[in-house]
């Protein structure tokens, strides 16, 4: 069964990727008519053959063609009007060169000023026709996997069992693609994976599902046992144990050599957990001894146990032990009351056992799983019965599970496929719990639970998703786990699309706990906080710099991004603020005024600390940008670049030499010098770095791990620096004072983040009206988080996908050629 296991589910999920794969998503290649007027289409075609073409073949394209571009910025991407459109993000990279005059290269021919201005005004042109047309194109449709932390998370509420499976099994990390490890086309499901995913449905089963547990709990004080499970409660049936003497703090006590006799009535042969609550006492301090209990079975011993816990700190002593099934005779022996061979009777002046109950659970599986009672009792929620035949209790039960496995309602032929699993287990004379067993892990390394496939339709226009998969898309997003009961209940009844019903559930979902799962998850991706682990500054130079500290700097940025949400505040305040939050370690490090050992809201004072306040004040940053004992300009001015501002440098190339750092401390006051050499001294890094390293420099009266230093090594810090294009920047305040002026830039940025996380591809030109959108929108409410996360879910590419072409889905041949227009 087993192997058959294995086999389905290789089957159904190439089978489920042949499907959907098969067919051809209808979409915009470049942007139609339908959301750039012909007019506005013509006109900037127009103007791009005879003002534009011209200046790139004057300057440009002799380094930026698509046979071997430079920087990879092709420039002669145009073969069709509409094409122009389609690579608009690479027309304003151009625009942002020719406003910096920093293309072309030094030493090559340059543009006159007319001849730039005509070039950046065109891009903008352009992209400003894109950005305030209506959308049409809701992007391609990204068949995704559940990554790591979804499908544990996703185990766990399904099953009602808190355990990392991901960990216990091993799963792998999951690779990254634009930034995030939820991008679907980097999520894919090598043969190992699907191992892993059967050894985690076995995994889990086992602790929900694997036999109903029957407990006994026997309280010796009371001299009654109560038990649950599928057995009936009751006193015992031989009155009181003797021989017993007074109750202490609940515990009975024993003095002399004794038996005592517990009948059980097991459903199911297996091992079972005893648990002991007792101690015991010796008046003759001198003689080393512990109470031993001698465990039988049906009048054999089985077992010994010692009793470690004394009259001032008792414990539970557990053992496990091998039970049939049926009626159990179990006995229990207090085997070593007596002192010693010298007396002739037992004295209870010097030895006793307390004992207060005993708890028989079981049966554990083989791995010592003990099942969980509330999750079995949630997925057994029916039981066959005289009025309810077995079977038709198991597509119950297994109707309910896929129904929440595959977020959304189920046909009756696919319960008709898992059903075949039941019945063949049947034949194999497998108990009902057991075959029950089997078609859920067929559920759980089915497709339609390790994916998130959404069922597009033949149609010539992009079409609205269901309110199942809106509520998947919504789950995912902003809790990273499957839809709730409200969630599945609203799209049940077709209404959670409703703008008043859906901005109802964002802020529920953001007012619940769950939701720091998104908060995390998407900040520490985004900032790069996994880099922080392996920071480099060294506790050699920096002895403060230890494990703790490095905790704390990355719970600053967790709690500072959970406020943002929690107290929707504007997104500014990733900028620039007058808070932050800060323990004992991190106070020392920023020298503000009082110590406080717990994280707490730290005030800000603008005047005292001006250079903190919004992320680029915070240890975090500044210790995972820097190098072991000095700082570093270049990596602090591309994180700046590529987290705030978005938009990376290119990377070196392969065979530019590394600059010395020297480990020495005392070299940092040259290494301006060195730097500026170095760009110098390569065209090909002289571009980056003039962006890259005025940032940086602007950050250099942080240390290595973010104390904030006006002089180093005797001399005044130099923090200033010339941006491309011209602008001065001296020091951190001024930098955010830059960033501040351009806010609305670092809002579209953090905008196609959180946009590229939520819908788990990457955004690009044919999202750009939703994301100017909701940039916009968000400006009127003064960039407050919460409406930039409640645009995002009203948005078009959120709500819509494409259709299928109607021609493909009618199985004619479509020419690769045409397009999807």
């Amino acid at each position: 069964m087993q192997l058959f296991l294995r086999q389905f589910a290789s089957l159904m999920i190439l089978g489920c990727l042949a499907g959907v794969w098969g067919f051809e998503l209808r979409g915009d290649d470049g942007v139609s008519a339908r959301n750039i007027s012909q007019r506005q289409l013509q006109q900037s075609a127009g103007q791009f053959k005879r003002m534009v073409r011209p200046i790139l073949d004057k300057y440009c394209l002799h380094c930026h063609t698509s046979d071997a571009p430079e920087g990879n910025v092709s420039l002669d991407q145009h073969e069709t009007d509409e094409a122009l459109f389609a690579h608009v993000e690479t027309w304003l990279k151009m625009a942002k060169t020719q406003r910096e005059a920093s293309m072309p290269p030094t030493g090559e021919d340059q543009p006159y000023a007319r001849e730039r201005s005509i070039l950046v005004q065109w891009a903008e042109t352009l992209a400003f026709q894109l950005d305030h047309a209506p959308p049409t194109d809701p992007g391609p449709m990204v068949f995704r996997r559940l990554n790591r932390l979804h499908y544990s998370n996703t185990m766990r509420d399904l099953l009602g069992v808190d355990y990392d499976v991901s960990t216990a099994v091993g799963l792998p990390d999951d690779p990254t693609a634009f930034g995030f490890d939820n991008i679907g086309t980097a999520l894919e499901i090598p043969p190992l994976l699907m191992e892993k995913y059967l050894a985690a449905a076995d995994e889990m089963l086992a602790r929900a599902v694997d036999t109903k547990p029957t407990s006994y709990s026997f309280d010796i004080a009371e001299t009654k046992f109560t038990q649950s499970g599928e057995m009936p409660e009751g006193p015992g049936k031989d009155g009181p144990i003797p021989p017993a003497t007074e109750v202490v703090d609940g515990y009975r006590l024993f003095r002399l050599n004794s038996e005592h006799h517990f009948p059980l009535k097991l459903h199911k042969a297996g091992t079972y957990r005893l648990e002991f609550a007792t101690w015991g006492h010796n008046g003759a301090a001198w003689i080393k001894w512990q109470p031993d209990l001698a465990i039988g079975v049906n009048g054999q011993v089985r077992k010994s146990i010692s009793v470690l816990g004394v009259r001032d700190n008792p414990g539970v002593e557990s053992t496990k032990l091998s039970l049939p099934a049926g009626e159990v005779d179990l006995s229990v022996e207090f085997v070593n009351a007596k002192i010693g061979p010298k007396w002739s009777q037992n004295d209870d002046r010097f030895r006793h056992l307390g004992w207060k109950s005993l708890v028989v659970t079981g049966p554990i599986s083989p791995q010592g799983i003990m099942p969980d009672a509330d999750a079995h009792a949630k997925i057994f929620f029916v039981e066959p019965s005289d009025q309810i035949p077995p079977r038709k209790a198991a597509r119950q039960i297994v109707t309910r599970f896929a129904e929440r496995a595959f977020r959304r309602p189920v046909e009756a032929k696919e319960i008709d496929r898992l059903l075949q699993i039941y019945d063949m287990a049947k034949a194999e004379d497998a108990t009902f719990e057991t075959r029950v067993r089997y078609c859920l892990k067929a559920v759980l390394v089915s497709p339609h639970f390790l994916f998130r496939i959404e069922s597009a339709q033949p149609g010539s226009s992009p079409q609205r998703i269901s309110d199942h998969e809106l509520a998947t898309r919504l789950s995912y997003f902003l809790w990273g786990t499957m839809p709730d009961d409200q969630l599945r209940s609203l799209a049940d009844e077709g209404r959670l699309h409703e703008p008043m019903i859906l901005k109802q559930q964002v802020a529920r979902m953001l007012s619940d706990d769950q939701s720091e799962v998104f908060i995390h998850d998407f900040a520490r991706q985004w900032l790069r906080l996994d880099e922080l682990e392996h920071a480099l500054p060294s506790e050699e130079f920096f002895p403060e710099f230890t494990a703790t500290t490095r905790h704390a700097m990355r719970t600053e940025v967790l709690m500072f991004m959970e406020n943002l949400v929690d107290e929707n505040c504007s997104v500014i305040d990733l900028l620039d603020s007058n808070y932050s939050f800060t323990n004992r370690e991190l106070t020392a490090i920023y020298r503000y005024g009082g110590w406080q050992n717990e994280f707490q809201r730290a005030e800000i004072n603008p005047r005292r600390n001006p250079e903190r306040g919004g992320l680029l004040g915070m240890g975090a940053i500044l210790s995972m940008t820097s190098h072991v004992a000095r700082n570093s300009p270049t990596r602090r001015g591309k994180w700046v670049l590529d987290v705030l501002v978005g938009d990376p440098p290119a990377p070196p190339p392969a065979d530019v030499a590394q600059i010395d750092d020297g480990a020495d401390k005392n070299q940092a006051k040259s290494f301006r010098e060195l730097l500026s050499l170095h760009a110098d001294e390569s065209s090909t890094c002289a571009g980056c770095h003039r962006k890259m390293d005025p940032l940086g420099f602007a950050l250099d009266q942080f240390n290595p791990i973010g104390r904030f230093e006006r002089e180093r090594n005797g001399e005044t810090i130099d923090a200033s620096g010339v941006l491309p294009g011209g602008q001065k920047v001296n020091g951190v305040v001024e930098l955010k004072n830059i960033l501040l002026e351009h806010k609305p830039y670092f809002v579209r940025n953090l905008t196609k983040q959180l946009m590229t996380y939520a819908l788990g591809r990457d955004v690009t030109y044919f999202d750009r009206p939703s994301v100017t959108k909701i940039v916009e929108q968000a400006a009127a409410d003064d960039f407050k988080m919460q409406r930039l996360i409640y645009g995002i879910v009203e948005s078009y590419p959120f709500q819509f996908r494409r259709s299928i072409d109607p021609r493909v889905a009618n199985g004619n041949d479509v020419d690769s050629t045409e397009g999807n227009r």
